[in-house]
């Protein structure tokens, strides 16, 4: 089944490429959790720092 929505903001399609595994993913993933861990994730509401 393919999900198709035009409209002047984009499109929306269940047939997009996964890059969980892209090298540049990868390592801004890695830069962002190397980020949290030293600076925390001040200014969130609490619900979201529970999780």
């Amino acid at each position: 089944m393919e999900l198709r929505k035009a409209s002047h903001n984009g499109v929306i399609s269940d047939k997009v490429k996964d890059r969980s595994n892209d090298p540049y993913f990868v390592k801004k993933a890695e830069q962002a959790k190397e980020f949290i861990r030293k600076n925390g994730l001040k200014g969130l509401p609490e619900e979201y720092l529970k999780k």
